[in-house]
């Protein structure tokens, strides 16, 4: 039996209700299949990239579990026909150890917390840009355009 992992995405609005009953339904998902629960945790709430089933937000689950190779099509098969799992996504864990999950406190950076304010963000620095398109430019030879008062050089060898 190899050791796989499972990410499921799960209705955030089942698993704000009843966390410990998603947990269920997952691990009887799991067994369904004929696979052995070593554990399963809740990842991270996040918003989707685009709408699954009419939803925008989802809940991720991390389920480790222990099986055979035929065993993971009925798994598959069993998250299709469950209403609250909206994608299953299912590899082997390489290294055969499987990791407790931790949480991640809502307010570290890069995680959760909402959108930080325009002024806090690290995202672009325009002078830092300007000089980087400058030197590229200067790299590949292309030089500054000539004003219309003033005539073209010829090209070399003309």
């Amino acid at each position: 039996m190899k050791l796989y992992e499972a990410m499921f995405l799960v209705d955030s609005n089942r698993a704000r209700q009843d966390h410990a009953k998603v947990i269920e339904e997952l691990t009887a998902v799991i067994q369904k299949g004929g696979a052995q629960v070593v554990n399963c945790d809740r990842w991270d709430e996040r918003k989707l990239a685009y709408p699954i089933a009419k939803r925008r937000r989802g809940t991720y689950y991390l389920c480790h579990f222990r099986a055979e190779g035929e065993a993971i099509s009925r798994i598959e098969r069993a998250a299709s026909l469950d209403e609250a799992i909206l994608r299953v996504l299912i590899t082997v864990d390489e290294d055969g150890a499987a990791f407790p999950v931790f949480e991640v406190e809502p307010d570290e950076e890069g995680f959760g917390g909402g959108r930080p304010d325009r002024d806090s963000r690290g995202g672009r620095d325009r002078d830092r840009d300007r000089d980087r398109d400058r030197d590229r430019d200067e790299d590949r030879g292309h030089r500054s355009p000539v004003p219309a008062d003033e005539p073209a050089a010829p090209a070399p060898g003309a």
